[in-house]
């Protein structure tokens, strides 16, 4: 089994803060988007569904809201909760992610594979 580095989009700008994921269909460019400093998301304009995951300033993962669908505002319930992931619709459930994992953990197992 091969590993492909796993591509993380940082949103900084107030464009990028803005667009999030955006009207992408599928997820091309990259597998996640960061939002520093966040603690609401919105899925206004989405095509599809979306995993959010909200972490703690300890970088560690405090909520997971999934498969949100689009036209929604989503803020984070953890009162601890500093950073937004979003990933795929499905991607939490799918490499077990869950609360109180570290960030760095959540990124390994969500690191995508190929089989040859």
């Amino acid at each position: 089994m091969n590993l492909k580095p796993l591509r993380v989009k940082l949103a900084q700008s107030y464009r990028d803060r803005l667009l999030g994921v955006g009207l992408r269909v599928t997820w091309r460019e990259f597998d996640a988007l960061c939002l520093p400093r966040c603690r609401a998301v919105h899925t206004l304009g989405l095509a599809q569904p979306i995993d959010i995951v909200f972490v703690s300033l300890e970088a560690m993962v405090v909520e997971i809201r999934q498969c949100i669908p689009p036209w929604r505002i989503v803020i984070a319930r953890a009162p601890h909760a500093i950073d937004v992931w979003e990933f795929p619709a499905g991607s939490c459930h799918a490499h077990g992610v869950i609360n109180g994992l570290s960030v760095e953990a959540m990124l390994r197992q969500m690191i995508p594979s190929t089989k040859r």
